[in-house]
């Protein structure tokens, strides 16, 4: 039925070829915007989870007490 149908409508074709389109340009300029990242940057970020917290408590943190 789903095949029937598709056959039916116009211009189905062009929607594969645009959605592949799209994920290549997608996935290219992640991978772009990937290796241009400053290695600083992510060195950085890599050592946030080993980070001690702070001594005093944030603002975030009394919010609720």
């Amino acid at each position: 039925m789903i095949k029937n149908v598709l056959e039916h409508l116009g211009g189905v074709a062009g929607y594969g070829i645009v959605s592949l389109c799209l994920f290549f340009a997608l996935f290219a300029g992640i991978m772009i915007w990937t290796f241009r990242l400053k290695k600083t940057d992510l060195d950085a970020a890599a050592a946030l989870p080993l980070q001690e917290p702070p001594d005093e408590p944030s603002a975030w943190e009394n919010r609720y007490e």
